[in-house]
Parts: C-alpha cells; structure tokens; sequence
C-alpha cells in the first residue's frame, strides 16, 4: 500500500496537484511565500536573540525599545509573521482557512485517488458466483407487458477468467460450495443476490419515494464506463469461438456504442443526457481510480443529476457469456444492476441507489418481463459515493451480439423515464 500523502511517486506539491486544479494554482506564490518566510523567520530570529534593534520600528503607536524582553520581541515577531500571511496565530480558524486550497488540491489529487486505489485492489476478489446470475436456457418466447415466470437459470461454465472481464467477474473466482454465502432474497416477483451483511426488504424499499436532485433544468443522467474496451460478439457465430477477444477500442462493439443507444433513447423523453466514452481501462488495475476522477468532474460541473450510470457488460467462466430473452420474436439481452455498499468503504448512499435500482427492476419485469436479472448487491462500493442515484449497469455479457444489446436499450430507457419521472414502477 502507498503511502497515504504519496500516490503514484507524486507528492503535495509536485506538478499535476498545483497545475491541474483547473489553472488556479501555480509554483509561483508558494515559492514567493517561502523566501519571504525564510527571510522574516530569520528577522524574528535575530530579533528574539537581541541581535537586531527594533526600536525603529513603530506597530500602530506602539513603540518597542531595545529594553523590551526578549520573549515579547519574539512573541511580536511571530504576530508580524503571521499577520503578514493573513493569519491569526492565536485563531486557528484563520490559518486553516489560508491553507484550505491545498487540502481541497490533496483531498482531489491524492487522497480520492487513494481510497479509489484501496478499493480496485478489492475488487480483485471475485464476488461469489449464483445461479441467478448465469446464462439463461433456451426457453419459450414470451410477449411484452404480459407477467411471465422467472426464467429457469443454469449454471455457467466455472473456471478461471483467461482475462478480467467484468466489473463483477474476476480470476480466483470462489467455487460454487460457496455460493451459500450470497442468498438469493426475494418478494416473489423482484430477486436480488446478496453479498452483505444487510437484511434487504425489497417491499419497504419499493414503497419508500425516491431521495434524487430535484433541479428541473441541466443535465439529468450522465452515462459512463469503468472498463470501457469491454466488447460484444458481432454475429451469433462468434459465441463459440475463442479467438474473438472480449475487449475492443471500436467503440462500434463495445460497451460505448451500447451507451450510445441509451443516450438516444433516454433523449426520445426529452431528457437531458451526458455521455462520457473516456478509455480508463487502459491499465486494468487502476480503471476504478481513473473513472473515479471523470465521474467527479461531472458530479461537480453538473450538480442537475440525478442519476449516474457506470454501463458495462458480464462475463464469466472461459467461455462467453450469453444473457438473452426473446420477447416480441426478437432476442434482448438481459440488464443486470450492480449496487455498492459500505461493507469495505464508506457509502451512505447505497440504499438510495439500491432503492433506485429495485424501482427500475420492477419496471423491466413489468414492461419485458425476463429481461432483468436479479439486482447484485456486492460489499465492495464501486464509485457509488459521490451522489444518490450512482449504478453500475451491466447489459448483456461478452457472448450477446451487440445488436441485441442496443435493443435492450429501449426497454431500459422507458423504465428510466416511467421510474423516475413519472414514479411508475
């Protein structure tokens, strides 16, 4: 673990924490500030040792003579020093106050990228798999806006990853023994896998209204993604081919044209909408601590939102992973929401993005029902902290076709929009 005031090699003050808060700091003034403190510290130092005479010196009617204790000159020097900071010593509100740009610069710069980093090393460890969240059997076709059965799930293809795929799905993956530790909770018509802890009442939570921005003007929901290489298949018949690889920078296949499609769709509702398609997962291992950084830009930038959604796609075991649904004669891959908690990291915001996510699950099942897989509640936080509203999205895995993924889209943004502007769910 780094050090805590020391990430990545960069201290404090280096380079990119004094220059990169927006062009507000520069190297000058701190320069400028410490040879003045070097040189009146050395003034109160020959002053304190009687080696300076400061009977010239006149402080607002107050003549000091060469006589005065020695004590009372270094007590006066300090209160110059001090002054000529815009500080109070005797006022400790004052000198936090002249120094609080650099705890905001090392709060952003240092210490986020931090707790970030603590955290993406954690979410190394696999979440435990269920059955609930394998792929689905080939099963009878069902019509939408009409109730169905909760689709009969089987077990996937176990195994290490032969890379990191998912933001859920890692290497060291914990055997199917230990899926006893991730009850599967349910009311009867919405499930929800369990990773906590926590007593989950999905009733309560459904009844309880939502706690999200109420600004009416600005941006509303902001899409981005984490691992935003993780790809699609372009036709049915890559499913089986190992070759195919599971990440792609053409944004035509991976989870950013999917984000794309959600964009457009949430727009036929008027909604104002940002996506964001940076490439954070360049170095795998620090994907979380770079997607933190954009995620809090907009959060700042735009305080409108009232929703943020990290899109990604599943994966699991050495074969693709394919979620689908046929509804209406057309296959859909299926939605699955990820929702941090505070297990590992603070987040007192995880019950209102569970809240949030449970309202648009129960939507899905209403408007495609199969669609929505059950929501995973995971101990680790995934950048879920910053707002009401944070979630992780994961539409289809690495063996959907990427066409069947767009599709999906247009269920998800009519369940965005009956949820949260017109509290149908």
């Amino acid at each position: 673990m780094r050090e805590f005031a020391r990430i990545e090699g960069n201290s404090f003050y280096n380079d990119s924490n004094i220059t990169g808060n927006k062009g507000k700091f520069s190297k000058f003034p701190i320069v400028l500030c410490a040879i003045a403190g070097i040189l009146i510290g050395g003034l109160a130092f020959r002053a304190a040792n009687g080696h300076m005479s400061m009977g010239g010196i006149n402080t607002g009617g107050k003549d000091i003579s060469e006589d005065q204790d020695k004590a009372d000159i270094s007590t006066y020097s300090m209160d110059i020093l001090f002054k000529a900071f815009g500080m109070d010593r005797y006022n400790p509100i004052t000198i936090l106050n002249s120094n609080s740009p650099f705890f905001e610069i090392y709060y952003r710069e240092d210490y986020l990228k931090f707790i970030a980093e603590k955290e993406q090393q954690e979410l190394q460890e696999k979440i435990v798999a269920n059955e609930d969240l394998q792929p689905v059997r080939p099963q009878q076709e069902v019509q939408s806006q009409k109730p169905a059965d909760s689709a009969a799930q089987t077990k996937g293809a176990g195994g290490a990853l032969k890379e990191v795929s998912s933001s859920i799905t890692f290497e060291n993956d914990v055997e199917n023994s230990d899926q006893q530790n991730n009850p599967v909770v349910t009311n009867g018509k919405i499930k929800v896998v369990n990773e906590t802890q926590y007593s989950i009442d999905i009733d309560g939570l459904l009844k309880e209204p939502l706690k999200l921005n109420t600004a009416k003007t600005g941006p509303q929901i902001f899409v981005y993604h984490t691992h935003t290489t993780e790809s699609y298949i372009k036709d049915i018949g890559q499913l089986h081919d190992k070759s195919v690889p599971s990440r792609t920078t053409d944004n035509k296949y991976n989870v950013v044209r999917v984000g794309d499609a959600l964009i457009s769709n949430l727009k036929k509702y008027n909604i104002n909408v940002l996506h964001n398609s940076t490439i954070h997962d360049k170095d795998y291992n620090s994907s979380y601590v770079k997607s933190l950084n954009t995620l809090t830009n907009y959060v700042d930038k735009y305080p409108s939102l009232k929703m943020t959604i990290d899109l990604h796609r599943d994966a699991a075991g050495n074969d693709k992973l394919r979620v689908a649904k046929k509804i209406n004669g057309k296959d859909y891959a299926q939605i699955m929401f990820v929702i941090g908690t505070d297990s590992k990291l603070s987040n007192p915001k995880w019950k209102e993005n569970l809240k949030l996510a449970l309202k648009i699950q129960s939507r899905l099942n209403e408007i495609a029902p199969g669609i929505a897989k059950p929501t995973y509640i995971s101990k680790n936080r995934y950048n879920q902290h910053l707002t009401n509203g944070s979630v992780i999205v994961e539409i289809g895995g690495d063996g959907n076709v990427i066409d069947e993924c767009v599709r999906s889209t247009t269920y998800l943004a009519q369940a965005i929009n009956d949820v949260i502007y017109k509290n149908k769910y």
